[in-house]
């Protein structure tokens, strides 16, 4: 080709400084490999010769041949993909160095006759790629790459690309151990030694370094009895690595605690508490923004999602039963409970006086619904505050300063009392606060007025012997430790820490917050230094004389949090108590208006409206009160049987703080829950798989309930029948009886005994069986799924049998009366039986006293199981529930494990003798990824029954109903020995 050899010549004289004149036949070689005879490959190959120049002036010849190699193989696929991949390998390469280089170029070619539609990617971004390894560590990564590439094809550059961002999230220093570990399982399973490097960052976060040897020998030694059950521990979708990793952690998971954690609360406070993670609160938008934050709204606790912070599982339990603790001693000892006129137990009462002599507020413009100012010169009182605390800290000209003086002597309070109160916690307790005591920033770095909070914070965690402070300002800290040491005593209720606050806030009033170098002397005091004795509470807390420098005062900031004691809102709790105890009373008015809560917001402290909308604070103010509706909506019990709201003037009812319109407008909010999923070829659960959405079922008509009941009378009637004859009996073995169905043998050796020892024996030795009370729940799972939404086969008709006589006349007619009445009386569907049939089943079992759910599921995915609620096992058969069995209707796919095993949830938590599921489909269990693929079957079919398997073990009886005519094909494999019929 003499466009071939003109390339030559040109790039010649800039190539040949670059290989020793013993190359050039190599060089002209690798030219001619290119060459096929093609004007295709005899473009390529002149491109190659063009850019030799630049290749060569980067790349060793054995690099260029390895290079050329690749491009080759390419041009088998790809002509466009190979030229374009020669063009940019030149810059591509550039940011490698040395063995790096030539590894790259060597897995290059691997991938060229393997996944070779990855190739130009792999050009473009490997090098990055390649940067998140250790240098010392990329040609062992190249090189476990090449295998893969070898053993598993299109896979290798997509784990070639996970691996390395996997790793890129791991310490360098351990990419060795971590490549060792994978290259032992590569022989075995290459899929297991991809999925050990992508899940190791996951594994590292709960264990260290150092145990991750011992969980990789636990999975390869599963590897070697399944492959499928290896791969799926590395994948971390199985039971068995989750269990593993719980054992080698020391990390305590909030999530596996939270049920003991809620029967402690219980305990201590006599009351349910329901347990929560932090983040659950923060995503409310209520007030509260810490997610790792214990904390409580005054109905619950809520607790960071996991505590990691010792080597040792049992030390961070104690952590979290110290969060938890604290929590539940703010509701035990009634810090929420604040009255602002109660007397307290050990203070005098100043706070009224106080108040009294504050200033009077300035009156604001009247505000319209648009939140615009009207005309100049009206004026309108400003609204009174919503709580007893708001009230509180309206006496105080700094409110920071006030709640964080409140926040410290309350915390004290509580301390104090559950140390008094429980002794098993006093220990890690008193631990917890000598940790906390060791994190305090140095006081002598401070402010002096932030320097005096820092110090009695230092004292309510007993630290006395930790207070750094200036010598000249020595009385006004010893008179501070004396408020809180008075108020330290069993009998103080919060009344008393709001007077310790208000007396300690005028000591803290007199002290400038100027910086800390102003002051001379400072040193670490002991309780004999300050001279603390004990004093009468009415003598503490007077104004303090007090000789300050003068200097520019400082910014007041709130001190570091006290860890244990998380996020302390008393005057948003108290909000949020006073709203919930509205809307649960009768005929009340709305107890917030938004000019309150534009108030509350604008002074409060503790919400910052800023970090919500910088610019608009009546928007802000909407915002938080739609947060508001929602959260009381959600913890109100709506369910039937409870007292309803009364109506206003206008007819609709009074929730507390709006009409029912308002709330409707408020979407309904689903509750999630995750179950494991079985995988039958791993031979193990895949840990919190599926989540379930729990939605109830929207209202429709109450006719269609009616006319269901009286079209199929007769049929109601003898179902109900069949019920009260086929209902089961429990008896109850009573001893000790005069008379009855036989001996009790034990009375009966005890009555010889007793004549042979000459004592007055007990005639009563027969015993029988009494009948009690049936005690039996049923929940009806009904299948929602696309298919429920198919006509019933019909019976041949009378008609079809009719003899035209060829009389086109005849048909017409026969043919236009058939479609008459199809169109008066709509083929029935599938779906419409499921209705029809619960309608009669539950009208049967009203009549015996059983208690029952109806429930329905559907969805698409194992992220999206939709799971409806038409009635709850505790719920009482109203309109509401006659209404919503109306708007049953199908809706997705079939993914019955993780149904089955929430209605089986549900059954677990009601109390009864005997439990019953009662599944009812249209079909086998299909839905996207339930299973390799959308045509396997069996996957689906294992794990629905595993869930019955598990609903049985949990003592339920479950019994499935299929209107499939197929259904027997895979019923006896899905319920083998648990009952079922097919109609």
């Amino acid at each position: 080709s003499s466009a071939l050899a003109a390339s030559f010549y040109r790039a010649s004289p800039a190539t040949l400084p670059a290989i020793t004149p013993a190359r050039i036949g190599d060089w002209v070689g690798l030219g001619h490999l290119l060459y096929k005879g093609t004007w295709r490959s005899a473009s390529l190959a002149v491109q190659f010769f063009d850019g030799s120049p630049a290749l060569f002036a980067k790349l060793s010849a054995k690099e260029a041949h390895i290079l050329v190699r690749f491009v080759d193989a390419l041009c088998d696929r790809s002509y466009d993909l190979a030229s374009h991949c020669l063009t940019i390998a030149a810059q591509a390469l550039e940011p490698l160095e040395g063995d790096d280089r030539s590894a790259f170029l060597t897995f290059a070619e691997s991938l060229a006759s393997t996944g070779w539609a990855d190739a130009r990617s792999y050009l473009e971004k490997g090098p990055a790629l390649l940067a998140n390894i250790q240098a010392m560590q990329r040609g062992r990564f190249l090189n476990l790459a090449r295998e893969l590439a070898h053993r598993e094809g299109r896979q290798a550059f997509a784990f070639f690309a996970e691996a390395s961002r996997a790793l890129a999230q791991v310490d360098q220093e351990s990419h060795g151990l971590l490549l060792s570990l994978a290259e032992e399982l590569v022989e075995r399973s290459p899929l297991a030694a991809m999925e050990f490097l992508k899940t190791a960052p996951m594994a590292l976060e709960r264990i260290p370094i150092e145990t991750i040897a011992e969980w990789h020998a636990e999975g390869s030694a599963l590897l070697d009895q399944s492959t499928d059950g290896g791969e799926a521990y590395f994948r971390m979708e199985s039971s068995r690595g989750e269990d593993m990793l719980e054992a080698l952690s020391s990390r305590v998971e909030l999530s596996r605690i939270s049920d003991i954690l809620r029967m402690y609360s219980k305990a201590l406070t006599g009351a349910e508490v329901a347990v929560h993670s932090s983040e659950a609160l923060a995503k409310k938008g209520i007030g509260w923004v810490e997610g790792d934050a214990p904390s409580t709204e005054g109905s619950a606790i809520f607790l960071p999602p996991h505590v990691e912070e010792f080597p040792d599982k049992a030390q961070n339990f104690s952590v979290y039963k110290v969060y938890c603790t604290h929590q539940a001693g703010h509701l035990e000892f009634g810090t929420f409970k604040f009255e602002f006129e109660r007397d307290g137990a050990i203070f005098p009462t100043e706070r009224i006086k106080a108040e009294a002599d504050r200033p009077p507020p300035e009156p604001a413009p009247p505000i319209d619904t648009d939140g615009h100012v009207d005309a100049p010169g009206e004026v309108t009182p400003p609204p009174g505050p919503l709580t007893d605390m708001e009230r509180f800290f309206d006496i105080f000209a700094d409110r920071k300063l006030a709640s964080d003086l409140f926040a410290i002597v309350e915390d004290a309070r509580i301390d104090v009392l559950i140390s008094r109160e429980y002794g098993g916690i006093r220990q890690p307790y008193s631990e917890r606060q000598a940790r906390e005591l060791d994190r305090r920033p140095e006081a002598n770095q401070l402010p002096v007025r932030q320097a005096f909070v820092e110090n009695l914070v230092r004292a309510s965690l007993g630290g006395i012997d930790r207070i750094v402070w200036p010598q000249q300002l020595m009385g006004i800290m010893a008179e501070a430790i004396g408020v809180l040491e008075t108020l330290q005593q069993p009998q103080a209720l919060v009344e008393d820490s709001a007077e310790a606050t208000l007396r300690l806030y005028r000591l803290a009033e007199g002290i400038a917050n100027v910086m800390p170098e102003m002051l001379e002397d400072w040193a670490e005091v002991s309780e004999g230094d300050l001279n603390v004795s004990p004093m009468t509470a009415d003598s503490l807390g007077n104004d303090a004389q007090v000789d300050m420098p003068q200097g520019e005062p400082m910014p007041y900031e709130s001190p570091q949090p006290v860890d244990f004691r998380g996020e302390f809102k008393p005057e948003t709790v108290q909000m949020l108590m006073k709203l919930r105890q509205e809307r649960q009373e009768k005929g009340q008015a709305s107890p917030i208006s938004p000019e309150q809560l534009k108030q509350m917001l604008e002074k409060s402290v503790e919400i910052t409206i800023a970090d919500m909308a910088q610019a608009d604070l009546t928007q802000s103010s909407e915002l938080f009160l739609t947060n508001l509706i929602k959260e009381l909506n959600q913890q109100q019990d709506q369910r039937p049987g409870k007292e309803q709201p009364v109506p206003t003037e206008d007819g609709q009812p009074v929730t507390g703080m709006s009409t029912a319109d308002d709330e409707q407008e408020l979407p309904v909010e689903p509750k999630y829950f995750f179950y494991d999923e079985w995988d039958f070829r791993a031979g193990d659960y895949r840990p919190r798989w599926c989540r379930i959405v729990e939605y109830p079922v929207a209202e429709g008509q109450i006719s269609y309930y009616e006319q269901t009941l009286s079209k199929y009378s007769s049929l109601v009637a003898q179902t109900q029948r069949q019920f009260e004859l086929l209902r089961p009996e429990m008896y109850r073995k009573m001893k000790r009886l005069l008379d009855g169905e036989d001996l009790d043998f034990d009375a009966v050796t005890e009555f010889a005994i007793e004549r042979r020892a000459r004592v007055t024996p007990n005639p009563k030795i027969y015993w029988r069986r009494n009948k009690i009370e049936r005690d039996v729940s049923v929940a009806f799972l009904l299948d929602m799924s696309a298919s429920t939404d198919e006509e019933i086969a019909k019976h041949e008709r009378r008609y079809q049998q009719d003899d035209f006589d060829d009389d086109p006349r005849r048909y017409f007619s026969w043919w236009m009366a058939r479609r008459a009445q199809e169109l008066m009386t709509p083929p029935k569907r599938i779906i419409d039986v499921e209705k029809e049939s619960i309608v009669l089943l539950i009208t049967a079992l009203e009549a015996i006293g059983d208690d029952y759910g109806i429930y329905g599921f559907s969805g698409y995915g194992r992220d999206n199981v939709e799971f409806y609620v038409v009635k709850d096992l505790d719920e009482t058969l109203d309109d509401h529930v006659k209404k919503r069995i109306d708007k049953i209707a199908p809706v997705r796919s079939t993914r019955m494990g993780p149904a089955i095993r929430h209605a089986t949830a549900k059954l677990e938590e009601h109390d009864s003798k005997v439990r019953i599921l009662f599944l009812v489909s249209d079909g086998r269990p299909q839905d996207h990824g339930y299973g390799r693929d959308r045509t396997e079957k069996e996957y689906a079919i294992h794990d629905t029954h595993m869930a019955l398997m598990e609903a049985k073990r949990k003592g339920m009886v479950p019994f499935c109903l299929t209107v499939d005519r197929y259904g027997h094909d895979y019923l006896k494999q899905m319920c083998q020995d648990i009952g079922y019929e097919v109609v």
